[in-house]
């Protein structure tokens, strides 16, 4: 007889064997019940629109598991793998097989292809959950069947592989109940060196190399990627490494005690030699991965300008510091996926930290964003570093949340791939800036001035952390050549009209300017002429002698104050404020006045005026006189890129040290947006697509909820249970039956 033959014929009496073995009904009521308690949770989870629904969830949450369902499956694998040989040991019918011309490779090989069998058969009653979705589905999204198909047949191709071990423990024991323990020994061993890096928060900070290796032989990960549709070259080595080598090992265990030992020794070594190889296909899939992306959406593969972008920068990192908010940790998962598709193609180093560990100190990469540390904590970040510099990427830039349907909130938009490939363009391609600031006339510095802290240092670390120049100059009898845009922060003392004339010819030749104005004054109590009123005349732009007074958005603790979150134009200025993400906290603020082509950047609330009285020393009151509201705070030239502040003390280092205002980010995109040099990031985002993910949510009652509980964790095990019990009932009535016949 032939080996393949053999092992069909082995795997043909033992799957007819364990069906009709009540045993396998029970083993697979566990398995039922376990699938049914992580769909329920799925179910609560799709079903609950104070949150986003998960991303990926049907198939990534119910195949990937978590660290309880897959111990249980640990279990289940374990029970179904460990009477194989063992117990054919203790009965004495191994002995019978072997000496029916079957060595010891087909029996092997026979009685496990029956247990993957068996495993296999237990996950088509999981379909039913496909069902129980398509009924209460809200949205229109329809089926990735290729997707699914990979799914499934990983987790299967999974359960073999461990059942390949659980295979050899049966072979080294001829108690049943300690071929179990062993079994159970060695997957438990198999699962949790790949779970160590989750274990194990710091092992990715201090040790990468090693964090990475265990990673790649991660069960749970591989069977995420076959959740995701992806047929990677890792996790298939990881399979069919793990599959043969337990297997070797089976075949040299079930040889013991019926070869010689020289024979035995010589298997134990191929064992190694073929533990070894897969060793070695491993490092190399990961050291050059290769992938066949089967989603229907092609959600696991990156833009090409994606890559061509990888393709020319310098070794990089990113940092994803994970939000305290577990209802966003799925764009996060989904953002670690990307950052390892860009570590494939490009030198960048990939690390997950928690918030208390990310680079640099929380505070410092929450300034640098333009947010609250707090909220930056609670939605998450990616720190981008290249070159000695270094982009943080916030919540809002990689996901639009928006109500969906029932009122359910979804991601409308993922934009994770557009923000880090354009925060990489950014880093490795700044254009050179010379941001040339005036002096003499009381500006405030750009220096750090430790005493006041009325100065402009921290919008000047901004730009220079930016690449850009910075300089003071004098602008008479012209404005120096290699001025890309002047900065005018703040005068107390009018410019001279020789000096005002030097600024409208630099205007002219198609440079462009930033204004603050002053609300303070050196020579008087009146507010501060900027000596710019005709330059700003011929813009559309006047500053009128008063102070903004807005009741709705003052700050308590800082009279004279205004926090401004939702009064952002639509303009390239306000990129990353104009949906709310950010605010401004701005300072005793003079009112803005526009006309013809000039635009608003920001203004106050329909509650705002302009106080003419601005010295009274009584609390304000709107009066007919008075500048009518919304006021506007910054505005933008019709002819010329003339951009012009209402107050240089918002932008002081004592109000933005606070880190309440991100009114620095703002600065620089002026300066950038004076200067006529467009951020990398944004032309990078507009060539690559931003997807829209495929979010199942379902619209369910609180009894509809529970009778789908009860079907999947009760009512398919207990279908399951009724069917073997059928099956084995036939089974022994046609035994009986052939029995009698034989005796007449």
């Amino acid at each position: 007889m032939s080996r393949a033959r053999a092992a069909y014929w082995v795997w043909r009496a033992e799957l007819h064997a364990m069906l009709r073995a009540p045993i396998i009904y029970v083993i697979g009521g566990v398995f039922l019940v376990v699938q049914g308690v992580a769909f329920a949770g799925l179910v609560e989870a799709l079903s609950d629109p104070r949150r986003p629904a998960p991303l990926g969830a049907l198939l990534e949450g119910q195949l990937a598991g978590t660290l309880l369902t897959w111990v249980l499956e640990l279990v289940v694998l374990t029970l179904l793998g460990m009477r194989a040989i063992a117990d054919d040991r203790r009965s004495g019918a191994w002995e019978l097989l072997l000496t029916a011309q079957v060595g010891e490779g087909a029996a092997v090989v026979g009685k496990w292809l029956a247990a993957t069998t068996v495993y296999a058969l237990l996950w088509i009653p999981t379909l039913a959950y496909f069902g129980v979705v398509a009924a209460f589905r809200a949205d229109t999204g329809g089926w990735d069947g290729a997707a699914i198909a990979c799914g499934y047949l990983g987790a299967i191709a999974l359960g073999a592989a461990l059942l390949a071990w659980a295979i050899a423990a049966s072979a080294a024991m001829s108690s049943t109940l300690g071929a179990g323990a062993l079994g159970f020994l060695f997957l438990v061993i198999v699962f949790l060196v790949g779970e160590l890096p989750a274990l194990w928060t710091d092992l990715a900070a201090d040790h990468p190399t090693l964090a990475a290796a265990l990673d790649a032989v991660a069960i749970r990960r591989a069977a995420l990627a076959f959740a995701r549709g992806e047929l990677a070259a890792g996790p298939v080595v990881l399979v069919g490494g793990l599959a043969i080598t337990g297997l070797s090992v089976a075949l040299a265990l079930a040889c013991a005690g019926r070869r010689r030992r020289a024979e035995i020794r010589t298997r134990g070594l191929a064992s190694v030699v073929v533990a070894a190889i897969a060793i070695l296909a491993g490092v190399l899939a990961v050291r050059h991965p290769a992938r066949l992306d089967l989603s229907a959406n092609r959600r696991n593969t990156l833009d090409d300008q994606t890559r061509a972008l990888l393709a020319t920068i310098a070794p990089a990192k990113l940092t994803i510091v994970r939000p305290t908010l577990a209802n966003l940790q799925p764009i996060y998962d989904e953002a670690a996926n990307v950052a390892d598709r860009m570590a494939e193609v490009a030198p960048i180093t990939v690390q997950i930290a928690d918030p208390a560990r990310a680079p640099g100190g929380l505070p410092a990469i929450a300034q640098a964003a333009g947010i609250r540390a707090n909220e930056l904590a609670k939605g998450g970040s990616i720190v981008v570093e290249l070159g000695g510099r270094r982009r943080v990427i916030d919540f809002y830039a990689l996901a639009d949340l928006q109500a969906g349907p029932a009122g359910a909130t979804t991601v409308e938009r993922l934009a994770v791939e557009q923000a880090i490939a354009g925060a990489l363009a950014a880093l490795g391609r700044s254009q050179p800036i010379t941001a040339c600031a005036t002096t003499s006339h009381g500006e405030l510095p750009l220096e750090p001035q430790p005493q006041t802290a009325a100065d402009w240092s921290i919008v000047a670390s901004r730009l220079r952390a930016e690449g850009m120049t910075i300089e003071d100059v004098a602008i008479v009898p012209d404005v120096p050549a290699r001025c890309d845009v002047l900065v005018v922060a703040g005068p107390a003392v009018a410019l001279s009209p020789p000096e005002a004339l030097a600024v409208q010819r630099f205007v002219q030749s198609g440079r462009g300017v930033v204004v603050a104005a002053a609300s303070r004054s050196l020579t008087a109590g009146d507010l501060a002429a900027t000596g710019l009123e005709a330059v700003l005349a011929s813009e559309g732009i006047g500053l009128p002698p008063a102070i903004v007074v807005d009741p709705a958005l003052a700050v308590r603790e800082l009279p004279g104050a205004l926090l401004v979150a939702q009064g952002f134009a639509d303009h390239p200025i306000n990129l990353g404020f104009s949906r709310g993400e950010r605010a401004m906290l701005w300072f005793q603020p003079r009112p803005l006045a526009i006309a013809g082509a000039a635009r608003a950047l920001v203004t106050a609330s329909p509650e705002s005026w302009g106080e003419r009285d601005y010295r009274a020393k009584t609390p304000p009151e709107k009066n007919a006189d008075d500048f009518a509201g919304p006021s506007i705070l910054a505005a933008v030239g019709g002819a010329h890129r003339v951009v012009v502040l209402g107050s240089a003390e918002s932008l002081s280092s004592a109000v933005l040290a606070g880190g309440a205002s991100a009114g620095d980010l703002w600065v620089l995109h002026a300066i950038r947006f004076a200067a006529g040099a467009t951020d990398p990031a944004v032309d990078v985002g507009k060539r690559i697509a931003a997807r829209t993910p495929s979010q199942v949510r379902l619209v369910l009652s609180s009894g509809e909820r529970s009778s789908i509980v009860a079907l999947v964790v009760a009512g398919i095990p207990l279908a399951w249970a009724v069917l073997g019990g059928i099956v084995v009932g036939l089974g022994r009535r046609r035994a009986r039956a052939s029995e009698r016949k034989a005796a007449r």
